[in-house]
């Protein structure tokens, strides 16, 4: 009995290791996907991105839409929370940045305002080590 209370203990005081980056892609993908068909999209640029440090790599996407009502809910339903990134803020834009914290997966949209509002829609990886 001892030892079975012990390997509970121990299993939930783990911290869970973070997806590979080919499962974070493909988890990326999928709730992009799911993401996007709610906001009545189909399409999705990949970009390169080099903010990470010399080494590291990750994946990003991003897309435009004029729908914007269901996004944050639907990110809320997929497991993702709304997250303070001061990184992020834009004074002169509404931006809500949520992550996964699991999959460490991260939303950005970015209310578009002018001639055409919409919602710009980053969704990327946490940085990963190459090789």
């Amino acid at each position: 009995m001892v030892l079975l209370c012990a390997a509970v203990m121990t299993a939930c005081s783990e911290a869970a290791e973070p997806p590979t980056i080919e499962a974070a892609v493909e988890q990326l993908s999928s709730d992009a996907d799911d993401l996007l068909g709610a906001a009545g999209l189909g399409t999705v640029e990949t970009v390169e991105d080099d903010s990470c440090v010399p080494g590291q790599v990750r994946a990003l996407l991003r897309a435009e839409s004029d729908a914007s009502a269901s996004l944050l809910a639907k990110l809320h339903a997929l497991g993702y929370a709304e997250v303070i990134d001061d990184l992020d803020f834009r004074e002169d834009q509404d931006v809500s940045v949520l992550r996964h914290p699991g999959t460490l997966l991260t939303f950005e949209l970015t209310m578009l305002v002018g001639e055409q509002p919409g919602v710009r829609i980053v969704g990327k990886t946490t940085c990963y080590a190459t090789g």
